[in-house]
C-alpha cells in the first residue's frame, strides 16, 4: 500500500489549507450575525452595490464562481433570515434583483469591520511590503487559475 497522504509542502496543499482555514475564521466571526462565510460574504456584496446598479443571481453566481444551485440556496437562506429580500427588477422582468432589508442593512458597519479585522489578522506577521507583494501574487494566481477555467468551460 502506498502513502496515501500528499506531501505537506505542496503549494495546492498548502492553498487548500489555508482556504479552509479562512472559511472556519471568517465562520466564526459570521456566526455572531448567524451568518455563514458565504452568506456574509454574497450579503456584503449586494450591500455594496445594490445602491449604484441592480444584482441579480447571476451576477452571485459570476462574481462568487459559484454554481446555480449553490446561490439559490444562498439567497433562500438570505431571505428565510430576513436580510435580504428578491424583487421583480426594473429592466428586465425575467430577473429579480436582490436588495437588502432594513436587518441586513443594520449589519454593514458590523460586517465591514469584521472583514477589516480578519484581512489584518491574517497579514499581521507580514510586513506592509510582504502584504502588498503577497496581494499581488495572489491576484496573478487568481487570473491564470480563472483563464484555464475558462478555457476548459468556454
Amino acid at each position: 500500500m502506498g502513502n496515501d497522504k500528499l506531501p505537506p509542502n505542496r503549494l495546492i496543499v498548502k492553498v487548500f489549507r489555508l482556504n479552509n482555514a479562512l472559511v472556519k475564521q471568517k465562520n466564526r466571526h459570521m456566526s455572531a450575525f448567524n451568518l455563514t462565510s458565504i452568506q456574509g460574504d454574497v450579503l456584503m456584496y449586494i450591500l455594496n452595490c445594490y445602491k449604484t446598479r441592480e444584482i441579480n443571481q447571476l451576477d452571485i453566481q459570476s462574481v462568487f464562481k459559484l454554481t446555480n444551485p449553490t446561490v439559490s440556496g444562498i439567497i433562500d437562506r438570505l431571505e428565510e433570515k430576513e436580510f435580504i429580500k428578491r424583487v421583480r427588477s426594473e429592466k428586465d422582468a425575467r430577473y429579480r434583483r436582490l436588495v437588502p432589508l432594513p436587518k441586513g442593512e443594520a449589519l454593514a458597519e458590523d460586517l465591514w469591520r469584521s472583514a477589516r479585522e480578519a484581512e489584518e489578522h491574517f497579514v499581521k506577521n507580514m510586513t506592509p511590503q510582504e502584504a502588498a507583494e503577497f496581494q499581488r501574487l495572489l491576484m496573478i494566481a487568481l487570473k491564470t487559475a480563472e483563464e484555464e477555467e475558462e478555457e476548459q468551460n468556454p
